[in-house]
C-alpha cells in the first residue's frame, strides 16, 4: 500500500482540475502513470533522490497549483499577523462624486460605508465610484450581504452560498431598504478578493453598476482554514457563491465593461501614500512665467533651469504616481454630468421645396392662309 501512495496522490491530483496541465498530460492512463513512477524510481540517474517522501510532497506541490484558487498553504504566523489598514477610505472627489473603498472588509466596515453614503444622498451627490481592488484577504460573506443591502431593495435575492455535500444553498436576501439609488461605477481588479467580486458581481448582474479596470481571478468561495501541524494551515474552498440564476464564477471571474489595466505594484504604492485620493489623481501643469508669476517677481522656469544646471532634481524629475484606472472613471462621470446639463441640440434642417423644372410651352401650328 505505501509503494501506491504517491501513484494515487498523482490521480487524485489529474482529476482535481481540468486545464492546467498540458493536453497530452491530461491523456495519460493510469496505468501510465504507474509506470512512469516506477521507471523513474529505478532509471533515473538521481533515483535515489525519488524518495517516498519526496514524491508526496511533490504530488502535493502539483495538488495545490491545479487547485489554484481553491486551496492554498500558508504559514501560521502569515495567518495571524493582523491587518495594517482597517475602515473605509470615504472621500468626494468633485462636487459630482463621491469615492468609498473599503481597506479589509470587516464588519465594522459596513456601517461606515453606510454613515458615508447617508451624507452623500443628503448633500445629494449624484455619482458614487466602489473602489473594490483593495488586496485583502478572504472574508465573512455575510459581510458582503451587509454591504450589498445597502444598494438592494428590502426582499430581493443577493445571491446564494451553496456548500459542498448539501443539497439545499443558505440564500441572502435584502433585509433592508436601500441607501444609495444613484449611478454606480465599481472597480475591480485581479487583487480582488471574494467579498469584492461577490459585490461587484451581484450589483452588475442587476444592472446597477458599470465595471472597470481589469478581470478579476474568480475567487468567488468560502474558505475555511484547518491546521496541518503547528506550522502550517491549509486554506481551500468550502462553499460556493452563486447568483440568483444560479450562475457561477468561481476560477472564471468577470471581464470589466470597460478593461483597464494599472500594476498591482504602482497601485499598492498609490494606495499606501498618505494623503487625499483627489491629490493622486488629478494632474497639474507645470508652473510657467505667466502674469501671476510676473506679479509675484518669480518666474518658476529660469529657477527650474538654474537648479537643473547645477545638478539638482525638481519635482518634474519624480512626476506623481496616477491611478489611471481611477481616472478614466472620475472622467467618464464627468463627461455623463456635463452632457446631462447641457443637453447637445441639433438644428433641425428647414425642409427645402424642390422648384418644378420650368414647363416649355407646345408651339400652336400655324395655319396657311
Amino acid at each position: 500500500m505505501k509503494t501506491l501512495l504517491p501513484c494515487v496522490l498523482f490521480a487524485g491530483m489529474a482529476l482535481a482540475a481540468e486545464d492546467s496541465l498540458p493536453k497530452k498530460v491530461e491523456g495519460v492512463s493510469q496505468s501510465a502513470v504507474q509506470s512512469a513512477f516506477q521507471i523513474l524510481r529505478s532509471e533515473y540517474i538521481r533515483g535515489s533522490d525519488l524518495t517516498f517522501d519526496e514524491l508526496n510532497r511533490a504530488a502535493f506541490q502539483g495538488l495545490l497549483e491545479r487547485l489554484d484558487l481553491g486551496a492554498e498553504l500558508i504559514s501560521k504566523v502569515e495567518a495571524e499577523r493582523p491587518l495594517t489598514k482597517h475602515g473605509v477610505q470615504a472621500e468626494l472627489l468633485t462636487p459630482e462624486i463621491a469615492y468609498l473603498r473599503p481597506l479589509s472588509f470587516a464588519e465594522e466596515e459596513v456601517g461606515q460605508m453606510e454613515a458615508s453614503l447617508k451624507k452623500h444622498v443628503e448633500t445629494k451627490v449624484p455619482y458614487l465610484i466602489l473602489d473594490l481592488r483593495s488586496a485583502a484577504p478572504p472574508a465573512d460573506f455575510m459581510v458582503a450581504a451587509g454591504m450589498l443591502d445597502l444598494f438592494i431593495p428590502r426582499g430581493e435575492l443577493m445571491f446564494k452560498l451553496k456548500q459542498v455535500g448539501r443539497e439545499d444553498a443558505q440564500l441572502f436576501i435584502a433585509n433592508r431598504d436601500p441607501i444609495w439609488t444613484e449611478p454606480l461605477v465599481i472597480l475591480v481588479d485581479a487583487e480582488t478578493n471574494n467579498l469584492g467580486e461577490t459585490i461587484a458581481a451581484v450589483l452588475r448582474d442587476r444592472k446597477q453598476a458599470l465595471l472597470i479596470g481589469g478581470k478579476t481571478r474568480g475567487a468567488t468561495v468560502r474558505y475555511e482554514t484547518m491546521p496541518l501541524d503547528g506550522e502550517w494551515l491549509l486554506r481551500f474552498a468550502r462553499a460556493e457563491m452563486l447568483l440568483s440564476n444560479d450562475r457561477s464564477l468561481f476560477r472564471v471571474g468577470m471581464k470589466p465593461d470597460f478593461p483597464l489595466d494599472l500594476p498591482p505594484a504602482i497601485k499598492r504604492q498609490i494606495f499606501d501614500a498618505a494623503g487625499p485620493v483627489k491629490d493622486r489623481l488629478f494632474d497639474h501643469s507645470r508652473p510657467r512665467y505667466n502674469e501671476a508669476a510676473l506679479i509675484a517677481r518669480k518666474n518658476p522656469e529660469l529657477e527650474s533651469y538654474i537648479r537643473r544646471s547645477a545638478g539638482e532634481s525638481t519635482e518634474d524629475d519624480h512626476p506623481v504616481l496616477r491611478d489611471t484606472v481611477l481616472q478614466r472613471a472620475v472622467d467618464m462621470v464627468s463627461s455623463r454630468t456635463h452632457l446631462q446639463k447641457s443637453p447637445l441640440k441639433w438644428p433641425l434642417e428647414k425642409s427645402r421645396r424642390t422648384a418644378a423644372p420650368p414647363t416649355v410651352k407646345k408651339a400652336e401650328p400655324v395655319t396657311p392662309p
